[in-house]
C-alpha cells in the first residue's frame, strides 16, 4: 500500500463464471500498481495434511510497499529516498481444518522491483519472505532474508524439536526462492523465461512445505519450465492460461496464470493432492475497509 497517495475506492472486479470487466494489454508496472490499491484474489482450495485432503480457501494479496534497504522492515516514518526498496509484496493466507481444530498460515514475500545486484538487469529479486502458522497447539513463525550474497534464515517454533533456531546459506547462482515464484511467473515487467523454456535452478523451498514436512532448510536442484498457451475452464469461464511447471525432489507443482494483463494466478495443482482455483478477484484499498458492513466485500470475494 502507498502512504500519503490518493486512493481510488473504485474497485476493478474479476468473478469466475462472469465476464472479466478489466481485460487489458500490457500497462507500465508503476502505472497500473502504484495507484494506491492492492489486488485480492480468492481460492477454492485443497490442502493435504496428516493423510488427509481438506478444504479450505486462499488470499493472495499483492500490493506495493517501501522497505528499508538495511532491516528490510515496512517504511513508515521520513527516511531518506536512498534508504528505501520499492517492493512488489505478496500475502498469500491459508485456512482450512484438520477435525476439530483450524489451521491459519500466512506466508509474506517481498520482491524488490528493480531487481538487485545478485541478478543485474532482471526485475523482481526477492529480499525477504516469512511465514506464521498457527493451530490450536500452538504458532510457528519464520523469517527468510535474503541479501546479495547470503540467505539468513531464523525460526521460532513452539515446539521443542524446532525452538528458537538460525540458518545461513551463500546465495548461489540461479537462484530462486519457490514462495518468490508467483511473482517472478506474473511477468509484470516482461519476460521471466521464454515459451517452452526449461531452467535449473537452486532453490528454497516454500516455508510451508518445510513446515508441514518438519525437515532441515536446504537449497534444492530444481527445474522450471514455462508450457505455451492453453485453456482452462473455471466455472464456466474459459481463460486463456500460461502453465508453469517446477519440479524438484519428489515434488511437483503446475500453476496457470492468465495469458492477459495484469496475469492473475487462476489455478495452481501439485502431486501430493494440493490444488487450488479462483474464485474472485478485486482490486482495493483493503486496509481503509475495516467499518462495520464493509464485511459485504468478503461476500464479493467469495469467502466465509
Amino acid at each position: 500500500m502507498k502512504i500519503g497517495r490518493p486512493v481510488a475506492m473504485l474497485a476493478r472486479v474479476v468473478m469466475v463464471g462472469l465476464m472479466t470487466i478489466d481485460v487489458m494489454a500490457d500497462e507500465d508496472f508503476y502505472d497500473y500498481w502504484g495507484d494506491g490499491r492492492a489486488e485480492l484474489s480468492s481460492y477454492r482450495v485443497t490442502q493435504p495434511r496428516y493423510g488427509e485432503t481438506r478444504e479450505g480457501h486462499s488470499v493472495m494479496i499483492f500490493v506495493t510497499e517501501e522497505i528499508n534497504r538495511q532491516s528490510l522492515i515496512k517504511v513508515e516514518s521520513n527516511q531518506p529516498q536512498q534508504e528505501r526498496v520499492y517492493t512488489f509484496k505478496l500475502n498469500k493466507t491459508l485456512k482450512f481444518l484438520t477435525g476439530i481444530y483450524p489451521y491459519s498460515v500466512m506466508t509474506s514475500v517481498f520482491s524488490a522491483v528493480e531487481g538487485g545486484p545478485s541478478e543485474p538487469g532482471s526485475p523482481f529479486e526477492a529480499r525477504k519472505v516469512t511465514l506464521s502458522a498457527q493451530e490450536w497447539c500452538g504458532h510457528v513463525f519464520e523469517e527468510v532474508q535474503l541479501r546479495d550474497d547470503a540467505i539468513f534464515g531464523d525460526l521460532n517454533s513452539y515446539f521443542e524439536r524446532e525452538g528458537k533456531q538460525g540458518w545461513r546459506f551463500d546465495r548461489p547462482d540461479r537462484f530462486v526462492s519457490e514462495d518468490h515464484l508467483p511473482i517472478e511467473i506474473r511477468e509484470l515487467k516482461g519476460l521471466f523465461m521464454a515459451s517452452g523454456e526449461t531452467r535449473t535452478v537452486q532453490m528454497l523451498p516454500e516455508l510451508w512445505q518445510f513446515r508441514m514436512r518438519h525437515k532441515p532448510r536446504a537449497l534444492v536442484k530444481a527445474t522450471i519450465r514455462k508450457g505455451a498457451p492453453e485453456s482452462i475452464d473455471l466455472d464456466g469461464t474459459t481463460y486463456s492460461a500460461i502453465p508453469w511447471t517446477w519440479n524438484y525432489l519428489n515434488r511437483e507443482v503446475t500453476m496457470w496464470v492468465d495469458a492477459a494483463y495484469p496475469r492473475r494466478i487462476l489455478q495452481w495443482r501439485d502431486n501430493d493432492g494440493g490444488e487450488g482455483q479462483l474464485l474472485a478477484s478485486m482490486r482495493l484499498p483493503y486496509w481503509q475497509l475495516n467499518d462495520l458492513g464493509h464485511e459485504s466485500y468478503r461476500q464479493q470475494l467469495k469467502l466465509p
